[in-house]
């Protein structure tokens, strides 16, 4: 076992973070001095103590709602390790679901920010036994007299503060004593683009196993690293790949306290100078449509140079190095997933010398299933299979090969918390995951991913036609800020949102390619250009405009459902 561990288990691996990294410095907000990992320990224990006195025992499933900040993870890291179970919920869920999963997981208390507990609807609330507020960890409702029990215990005197921690203490102990490697440490609620949520179940060992896999690849991350956090923490690459595996390298992880819009973003890069960041696609994708193509599409002599490879190289190279800078200057690798990066600022990020490295995974795998050095990275592709994990690929498409995703190892969850039907359905007989991923392995063993099984289209010739595929192609351009593929009426349709902001810029500036165009005749130029791209199947015969941002879920996927027609619910 790795880390010196005898088991897999949370409070194990957690308690070994603290005797190796005692005094270094471990979470803060940004501007903020991080505490060490020794006062984070004492954190957790007072956690721990005061979840004890509430009546929370191994087991039972607690409630955490708000942004990713020091004190989320000191929350999570006490349910956890005193054995009982961490409910994250994403706080851009619809109040409905929120409402749902409060109710579906029966949890016994819950943590909260405390605008979200005064400003949301939740009726099921009034049920829960306990409500600490997660911005200072008082009481903000509980069915016991104290209200203030963590001020009570902060303010002991240090006589009976420790006769209270031996009290207390002890049935903490006998908890984590009895903490197995298949409990399970959290439950998941996913973000579906139809229906409500399922709960997965994560064991202790589905996520230490799974943690250590991307720090050992990478080689980059140490206790003097420094790592910007803006994935949200209820989210399976968030908690497990962005906290898990960063703490098990002892270093420190600041968080910001705004949301994370671009000029934000750019603030904190700036103060923090992270060493390792990590990002779902659309982040990196977003930096190159408004920053960088702009850029080489207005300029003459960038336009006709960039059509060179030489050319493009050395463009992407020099916006490779302002991009840099942005970052703070001190970037060794930037964390990729959650959703495929579009090849061309995968390519952009390549030669502009941006360190990066690709994973793929899901919610039901811990998350990572795949993941890549930076050194061994194939362009296009999401790396091959973690230690002890398997994967293969079934019911292969006899033309191009891709097929459908199946995944086996100690990562592959449980199963959906009080839904053995949908569990049943995901699992072959033979024990293996059905992803509902379809993809292919290139002659090295890389994986490529080409789109979810249930958006495949079946062309008028019986051949299979990925969306995804072509959305991407579509999104290559500088006019396309959203993209989606469906058939309608037996015509293959693409659906898009406009940058209307480049539009208006192209305009603006007089740029000879949009003088006198309209919306239509710049989709129709679109369709050409995508089509152009495209195998006869897959080529596009009708765009429809969509002149409002798509409805998207929490983790931001299009909900596909509310676009295209007898859409199959997950």
């Amino acid at each position: 076992m790795k880390f010196g561990l005898t088991r897999y288990t949370l409070d194990e691996f957690f308690d070994k973070v603290i005797e190796k990294y005692p005094n270094r410095p471990s979470l803060a907000f940004i501007g903020e001095v991080p505490f060490t990992y020794t006062e984070l320990g004492s954190r957790v224990k007072n956690i721990q103590l005061l979840l004890t006195k509430l009546g929370i025992r191994k087991g039972d499933p607690v409630v955490l709602l708000g942004n990713s900040s020091p004190n989320w993870a000191t929350a999570f890291l006490a349910i956890v390790t005193m054995g009982a179970v961490a409910v994250p919920i994403l706080e851009g869920f619809p109040e409905t679901d929120i409402d749902h999963i409060i109710r579906h997981s029966e949890t016994k208390a819950a943590f909260i920010e405390e605008e979200y507990y005064n400003n949301l609807t939740l009726p099921s609330l009034e049920k829960i036994e306990h409500v600490v507020n997660l911005t200072d960890f008082s009481v903000l409702s509980s069915q016991i007299s104290a209200k203030n029990i963590w001020d009570q215990i902060q303010e002991f005197p240090d006589k009976l503060k420790k006769s209270f921690d031996k009290a207390i203490g002890s049935e903490i102990k006998e908890h984590k004593a009895s903490i197995a490697e298949n409990d399970v440490a959290e439950i998941l609620y996913t973000s579906g683009t139809t229906g409500h949520s399922k709960g997965v179940m994560l064991t202790h060992k589905n996520l230490v196993s799974n943690l250590f896999e991307g720090p050992d690849l990478l080689g980059v991350i140490d206790e003097n690293s420094v790592i910007l956090s803006f994935l949200p923490m209820a989210h399976a690459f968030g908690s497990t790949s962005a906290f898990l595996s960063i703490i098990y390298r002892g270093a420190s992880i600041y968080y910001l306290k705004k949301k994370p819009s671009p000029k934000v973003l750019v603030a904190a890069m700036q103060k923090v100078q992270p060493t390792i960041i990590g990002g779902v696609p659309l982040i990196f994708e977003k930096i190159y449509h408004s920053q960088i193509l702009p850029v080489l599409s207005k300029n003459w002599f960038f336009r006709v140079f960039s059509k060179s490879t030489l050319g493009k190289r050395f463009l992407y190279k020099m916006s490779g190095k302002k991009v840099m800078q942005a970052f703070g200057g001190r970037l060794k690798c930037a964390i990729i997933g959650g959703a495929g990066l579009n090849e061309e600022v995968e390519l952009f990020m390549r030669w502009g010398g941006i360190p990066y490295a690709l994973g793929y995974g899901l919610s039901e795998c811990s998350p990572l299933v795949t993941f890549s050095s930076m050194e061994e990275a194939k362009i296009g592709s999401v790396g091959k299979p973690i230690t002890d994990v398997s994967v293969k690929i079934v019911q292969k498409d006899p033309e191009t090969g891709i097929g459908e995703i199946l995944v086996r190892g100690p990562n592959v969850m449980k199963g959906y918390y009080k839904d053995e039907a949908a569990t049943k359905k995901v699992f072959t007989d033979d024990g293996w995951f059905i992803t509902g991923d379809r993809g292919i392995f290139d002659e090295d063993g890389f994986l490529y991913i080409k789109g979810r099984s249930k958006n495949v289209i079946v062309g008028s010739s019986g051949e299979n036609i990925y969306p995804e595929v072509v959305e991407d192609i579509l999104r290559n351009s500088l006019c396309v800020e959203e993209a989606l593929v469906f058939m309608l009426n037996n015509q293959l349709v693409a659906r898009i949102y406009p940058d209307y902001n480049y539009i208006q810029s192209m305009s603006d500036g007089q740029d000879e390619n949009a003088v006198n165009l309209t919306i239509q005749d710049i989709l129709e130029k679109i369709r050409t250009q995508a089509n152009s791209q495209l195998p006869v199947a897959s080529r596009i015969q009708k765009i429809i405009e969509q002149t409002e941002p798509f409805l998207k879920t929490p983790t931001n996927k299009i909900k596909r459902a509310e676009y295209v027609p007898d859409y199959l619910s997950s």
